[in-house]
């Protein structure tokens, strides 16, 4: 939108200014885990529920939705008034996404392998309890 004269060199360098740290962070975890990861080995492959993939894909998209619905409300000034509105926006939204996606990202790039809990009622192997 900045070469459609949507916004200033300003306004555009501050946009990203905001944007990219909570990206990076993101990104970062990512990108550590493909690394950590880069031998395929069918024994520990990641499976995921269902809800979870489907929340995991509308957050995501609905993240992305807002920050091109306001990247574009402001760059055709269609409803926010000026720049500090904008950035309010785009820093308001980052906030409340954040939290939901950071979780996400968490839980699929981060957290360590679950281990497998012991039914209840069973008792330790060698130790004859019951």
């Amino acid at each position: 939108m900045y070469f459609r004269s949507g916004f200033t060199f300003s306004e555009a360098t501050t946009a990203i200014s905001v944007f990219l740290p909570i990206t990076s962070v993101y990104t970062s975890t990512i990108i550590k885990d493909i690394i950590a990861n880069k031998e395929i080995d069918q024994r520990t492959q990641k499976r995921y529920a269902v809800g979870f993939a489907l929340i995991s894909c509308t957050l995501t998209l609905l993240f992305i939705i807002y920050l091109l619905t306001i990247i574009v409300v402001k760059a055709y000034n269609l409803g926010i008034a000026d720049f500090e509105q904008f950035k309010a926006l785009l820093i308001l939204g980052e906030t409340v996404f954040a939290a939901y996606l950071g979780q996400i990202v968490h839980a699929m790039f981060s957290a360590g392998p679950t281990e497998a809990a012991e039914p209840s009622g069973a008792s330790a192997p060698g130790t004859g309890e019951r």
